[in-house]
């Protein structure tokens, strides 16, 4: 499996191996092309001179040319003596003709002369009757006899092919080179930029559920890698936070469950130890049957929060008359207001208030309201439980003559698991804090 480390090189490497590649066909290409325009300007200089060599020949018999290759060219370019030349005339008869290799001679096409321009130079690339390619030049004039006739110089590529080798040759060793030296390079840049990350890896390792107080260093420069380690820390101390929340949620949970099952346990030892009265086996059974109901109810809270966390809740959202159903709610809790000597009011407005929820969970929302509100309100008390219409919004309130929540409980009330502190709560009334 490759690193990332070795994927960076690699990557790096690609790269590097296309600009080189690019560059290499670049340089090639043009150097080419600048040796063919330098051969092609110095054809250009001596056809030219030899075109006015031909038209300044009285010979009757043919064109009387001795070529001087040590002649300067009149025209600009370099000053290459050609290795072949031909002069011929307008019915296609080589006149003269020079070449320095034996069978170094050019086959003569007329009907291609004579569609040349005149007083025009063109170049082409064609191969001798022995196969050696040659860079030609030709030039269609006319001289004082008015009659055409046809001046071709010519080069061997031999030199060209042998730079464009050397070209090659150096270019097979420094691309290879350059990428060896490349792939060093990137391999010393890739560990200079994952380096932050190795430190973030080490870090990491050494954080544990048992012990987030461990921190990632932030680097001084703000980059990827510097903002990566903040929101490392940030979502270390989100972690750090949920386990507190649900530490102390299993503390508070194992002492909720402690209780009614300590008080089952010592009624359940205590009726066993002598015979009891009809009566007193029921009391009995009832108060057990009450802490069950309470443990069964503290249950379902643990099992919907599970359920909320693995986002396997589904709220049944239909229309729902909210007055009538909050009238019910009273009617079913005013029997445990009585009980502690409480007066529990309802107030709505005399239309209907329908609204598009979950039946089930606004009945649970208000079975925990109004059971909180009766815990910590005391005996005489009075709770008002008020629900209104306003911009299309239904609004209830639950309002109790208690002691009402410390202030410095207030910022904490709608987060998870909280429940008051030791100092603070009444332990004669217990909850799960999920409410």
């Amino acid at each position: 499996m490759l690193t990332l480390r070795l994927k960076l090189t690699l990557y790096y490497l690609a790269i590097l191996s296309a600009i080189l590649l690019f560059c290499g066909i670049a340089i090639y290409v043009t150097l080419s092309r600048t040796l063919v325009t330098t051969i092609d300007q110095s054809l250009d200089a001596q056809v030219r001179k030899f075109e006015r060599m031909v038209k300044n020949s009285t010979s009757e018999t043919g064109f009387d040319i001795e070529p001087d290759a040590n002649e300067a060219p009149s025209e600009p370019g370099l000053n290459l003596p050609p290795e072949l030349f031909q002069v011929i005339d307008d019915k296609g008869t080589i006149k003269d003709e020079t070449h320095v290799h034996e069978h170094d001679e050019l086959a003569v096409d007329l009907t291609a002369l004579m569609r040349l321009p005149m007083q025009q130079t063109t170049h082409e690339t064609v191969r001798t009757l022995a196969g050696e390619e040659f860079r030609i030049a030709t030039r269609r004039s006319q001289g004082y006899d008015q009659k055409d006739f046809y001046v071709r110089v010519g080069q061997p590529l031999a030199t060209l092919q042998r730079a464009r080798m050397r070209l090659l040759l150096i270019l097979g060793i420094a691309i290879p080179l350059a990428l060896l030296l490349g792939s060093y390079g990137g391999l010393v840049l890739a560990n200079q930029a994952l380096r932050p990350v190795d430190e973030l890896t080490r870090a990491a390792e050494h954080i544990t559920a048992s012990d987030l107080n461990e921190r990632v260093v932030v680097p001084a420069q703000n980059d990827e890698l510097g903002r990566l380690a903040a929101q490392f820390n940030a979502m270390i101390a989100r972690l750090q936070a949920a386990f507190e929340r649900q530490r102390q949620f299993t503390s508070d949970a194992s002492h909720e469950l402690r209780t009614p099952l300590a008080v089952m346990r010592g009624e359940i030892e205590l009726a066993l130890r002598r015979e009891r009265t009809t009566p007193d086996y029921q009391r009995t059974l009832t108060s057990n049957l009450e802490e069950i109901i309470r443990l069964s109810r503290l249950v379902e809270d643990l099992l919907m929060l599970a359920r909320a966390d693995a986002g396997k809740v589904e709220l049944q959202r239909e229309p729902l008359e909210l007055k009538k159903l909050c009238a019910d709610m009273t009617d079913y809790i005013t029997p445990l207001a009585e009980q502690r000597a409480q007066t529990l009011r309802y107030e709505a407005p005399a239309e209907a208030v329908t609204i598009n929820a979950d039946s089930h969970r606004i009945k649970q929302l208000l079975l925990n309201l109004l059971d909180n509100a009766i815990k910590y309100t005391g005996e005489g008390g009075a709770i008002t439980l008020r629900l209104k219409a306003e911009n299309k919004c239904a609004i209830l309130t639950v309002a109790d003559t208690g002691r009402g929540i410390p202030s410095e409980d207030l910022p904490h009330v709608f987060e998870r698991f909280f429940r008051r502190s030791a100092k603070t709560a009444d332990r004669t009334a217990t909850g799960s804090g999920l409410g």
